[in-house]
């Protein structure tokens, strides 16, 4: 477990297959409930569970898995160094502002987590958001305006994780 705070919960799941960690989560979703709950997707792709207050995000990174959940809005996003993945394409899309400050692979995906983290909080796609959301000197904006909520985010030699929420302090 990485925090378990009144308010959310994160958890590591290391060297499970996607569907044996979707079973893990299955599970403490059911513990947290006190029932095994059914699990459906917005429009968007965003997991929720119907009539429920209870909110999660999932994010995947090689053989890692980490799950949030929370009584407000949630957005996770890990990833996991080297990624092997080429960025160079997502790059393209950034503002000038961001590109100088991008100067390796780490600093790439501390930008990316956060914007993905929000994202996913939100319940939007990247698609519908990407070209909107910047994020320089540690401030993520949209459309040029501060989001506000709050953010942590852990960079390490092994990768970097995000998790955004709209309150509460994490």
């Amino acid at each position: 477990m990485i925090a378990n705070l009144d308010h959310l919960k994160v958890t590591l799941y290391e060297n499970l297959t996607r569907d044996e960690a979707h079973e893990e989560i299955r599970k403490a979703l059911a513990k947290r409930l006190g029932y095994v709950p059914e699990i459906e997707r917005t429009e968007n792709g965003k997991p929720y569970i119907p009539g429920n207050p209870l909110y999660f995000s999932v994010s995947h990174s090689r053989n890692r898995t980490v799950l949030a959940v929370s009584d407000a809005p949630v957005g996770i996003d890990m990833e996991i160094f080297p990624s092997g993945k080429s960025y160079s394409h997502i790059l393209r899309h950034m503002t000038d502002r961001e590109k100088a400050e991008i100067q390796s692979e780490r600093d790439f995906y501390t930008h990316w987590t956060v914007k993905e983290a929000y994202i996913k909080m939100v319940g939007s796609t990247l698609a519908d958001m990407y070209k909107d959301l910047e994020y320089v000197g540690g401030t993520l904006l949209y459309k040029g305006e501060s989001v506000g909520g709050q953010r942590y985010q852990q960079t390490t030699d092994k990768g970097v994780l995000c998790i955004y929420s709209p309150y509460r302090g994490l």
